[in-house]
């Protein structure tokens, strides 16, 4: 008879925990990318006998012991999304979770749903708690370089000296356009050529100089390019030749030195392409590009759905910085929460696999996923761990009552 009480106290021992792991859950409705917790129930069994009747056949007593609970299990289905239109808030839209460095240890990296991300002083994207994001520097044609490390934003970018200048399409040189009148070229001359235009170029420290371009024709299908830096009456001369249909043949490319005067590197070094300059016909046309800027400081961040973080500066420059990481496990519902919507992998979890973002899951910028706890469901769970809390009680009460009868007897 003793047993009934012990078996009524596992039940209530199991439900109380049942009840606090529901508080929990909704405690945590409102909690970024919190992840609902269940509770899996054990059965305990006090006795079991074995006995056989005359013919052979076997016949099992069990007396059961009461229950306990096993384990917790999280839930990691996909919570709803919250727009914030802050672009380092950020929602995993699929399987995967972020990565994250602590700031104490330097080895130790946490996993977590939860892309409430912000700058900080130093550049770095952390979260909330100080963790630093983690990603794979961009080189400057866009390709991962180097290993796994914290996500960093340069506060500003440094200048760069143009090296290149070339002419694209639809750059056109008008045919029908007659000799200059004056066969002499000078620049001061406008009578000496038949076009002008200008392009800014940058030193190596940053300066902004103005690159003159003057146009002459010749004769027919030949014309010279004169270009000079500022106000420097250096001139950088190229001859150009078109073939019948307006292609360019010859004077394709000019290796140009411009002096200049600010402290910067002098010569100024630049390659000028003019391969894609045609000469047809119509309206003159200049279209030119060149790879230098001055110095620029960060005025936004952008994250697309790949994870490419990208920085905007003031001199018009932007850059693909970083490209984040996305982590996944073959056996998530085991990862053990640490706080701070983190989670770390216990001594069973596989390695975490570890890819680019965009490859298993969208990286949804200026989002959030809230908590997947359904508070209907916990209410009603709620009410059900209540009552069977009260029925293990009352399991208690009833086998006292027994127990004093027994005890009236012998009176």
């Amino acid at each position: 008879m003793l047993q009934s009480f012990y078996t009524g106290n596992t039940g209530l021992n199991s439900n109380k925990q049942w009840l606090s792991v529901i508080s929990d859950n909704i405690a945590n409705v409102n909690t970024t990318g919190y992840k609902q917790e269940r509770v899996n129930f054990d059965d305990l069994v006090s006795s079991s006998l074995t006995t056989y009747s005359s013919g052979g056949a076997p016949k099992n007593m069990e007396i059961g012991g009461g229950v306990y609970v096993g384990s917790t299990s999280k839930d990691f289905t996909q919570g709803s999304f919250k727009n914030t239109n802050e672009p380092l808030s950020m929602a995993l839209d699929g399987e995967g979770f972020f990565m994250v460095r602590s700031p104490s240890v330097a080895d130790l990296v946490y996993y977590t749903r939860d892309g409430n991300f912000r700058l900080d002083a130093n550049g770095d994207i952390i979260n909330q708690s100080g963790y630093k994001l983690q990603g794979w520097a961009l080189d400057e044609h866009g390709n991962m370089a180097g290993a796994l490390g914290n996500v960093n934003i340069p506060s500003s970018l440094a200048p760069k000296t143009t090296s290149k200048v070339s002419f694209e399409e639809p750059t056109n040189l008008d045919s029908s356009v007659p000799v200059p009148a004056n066969t002499t070229f000078s620049r001061n001359d406008s009578s000496s050529y038949n076009y002008v235009n200008t392009m800014p170029v940058y030193d190596s420290l940053g300066n902004q100089h103005t690159l003159y371009f003057y146009f002459v024709k010749t004769s027919a299908n030949n014309w010279d390019v004169h270009s000079f830096i500022d106000n420097d009456n250096t001139d950088n001369k190229n001859s150009l030749t078109f073939d019948t249909n307006g292609n360019l043949t010859s004077g394709n490319t000019l290796s140009a030195s411009y002096p200049v005067t600010t402290g910067a590197s002098s010569p100024m070094k630049i390659d000028i392409d003019f391969n894609h300059i045609r000469q047809v016909a119509s309206d003159f046309i200049f279209y030119s590009q060149q790879d230098g800027y001055g110095k620029g400081d960060l005025m936004n961040i952008s994250v697309s759905e790949d994870g490419v973080v990208k920085g905007s500066y003031t001199n018009g420059q932007v850059k693909d910085i970083a490209r984040l990481g996305v982590a996944t496990f073959k056996d998530k519902e085991i990862l053990i929460r640490k706080g701070d919507n983190l989670y770390l992998p216990n001594q069973k979890t596989f390695t975490p696999i570890i890819v680019p973002g965009g490859v298993i899951s969208k990286i949804r910028s200026g989002m959030l996923e809230m908590s997947n706890v359904d508070i209907s469901k916990e209410f009603i769970n709620l009410i059900t761990a209540q009552r069977a809390y009260q029925a293990s009680a009352k399991t208690i009460t009833t086998s006292d009552q027994i127990l004093q009868t027994t005890m009236d007897i012998k009176r």
